[in-house]
């Protein structure tokens, strides 16, 4: 009885009478909101990143051919841009995707390219990248960006494609001055800031080469040999200013 009275002898539970009953469904309504709304708003952020990394990955363009730009000073992403656009000319669709693209990848390495020393690293890290995946074959070079990459046990080969000895100086027989290449010669790269004849005198001092393929670690791979040799090609038609047809360029697109 003395348990039975202790529970008799409480007051009126009043904790639970007073909860507020949703009778409309607009009350309904509110009442979700309030407790969700911020489930949704992350859900809906989620999905939006999702579906901006699909459309990045489905639209993302990827280039048929990559050449280096490997300089002791900033060239301007202008005359960079206009030279992609330039060599296309010259180029193939090698991916077959129906279109002929050609990416000039520009790497700044010297200690006058920039004050921030963060930049200039990065700019290594990225040159760094590039060789380490064989994304480009063809090289445009100042002389002192040439040479330090050439002792680095090696790098290039002879314009004809041999490889040269161990210790080669002959730098001459590795490169071929800008001014030489009729393609190159004969672009008009001019920008709001530059005319023609001008920006040829800006990029004058530069050469082409090609990386070795012989002694890497791709010197095996049938895709990146392809992909040399295709470059090799590409380089020959700069040389003699010779440009693809529209025929040429898609012949194994479809």
């Amino acid at each position: 009885m003395a348990r039975e009275k202790f529970f008799l002898d409480q007051e009126e539970d009043t904790i639970h009478a007073n909860q507020i009953q949703l009778t409309t469904a607009k009350e309904k309504r509110a009442n979700w909101w309030y407790y969700h709304k911020i489930h949704l708003l992350i859900g809906c952020i989620a999905v939006l990143a999702l579906g901006g990394f699909i459309y990045s990955m489905v639209t993302k363009v990827y280039p048929d051919y990559t050449i280096a730009l490997l300089t002791q000073n900033t060239y301007s992403s202008e005359v960079t841009e206009r030279l992609a656009e330039e060599l296309e000319a010259y180029a193939d669709d090698r991916n077959h995707d129906g279109q002929v693209v050609v990416q000039v990848s520009s790497y700044a390495i010297g200690t006058d390219s920039t004050n921030d020393i963060q930049v200039q690293q990065a700019n290594q890290v990225r040159f760094m990248g590039d060789t380490s995946a064989f994304d480009s074959v063809i090289y445009i070079t100042d002389d002192e960006s040439f040479k330090w990459v050439q002792s680095q046990d090696g790098f290039f080969t002879y314009m004809d494609g041999t490889t040269p000895e161990e210790d080669a100086t002959d730098y001459e027989n590795m490169r071929i001055a800008w001014g030489d290449c009729k393609g190159l010669a004969e672009m008009d790269l001019s920008i709001s800031a530059l005319d023609k004849e001008q920006a040829q005198k800006y990029m004058s001092p530069l050469s082409l080469s090609t990386r070795l393929i012989a002694g890497s670690t791709y010197e095996n791979n049938e895709e990146k040999k392809s992909y040399y040799e295709d470059s090799r090609r590409l380089l020959e038609r700069l040389i003699s200013g010779e440009k693809l047809s529209a025929e040429e360029q898609f012949s194994e697109s479809e």
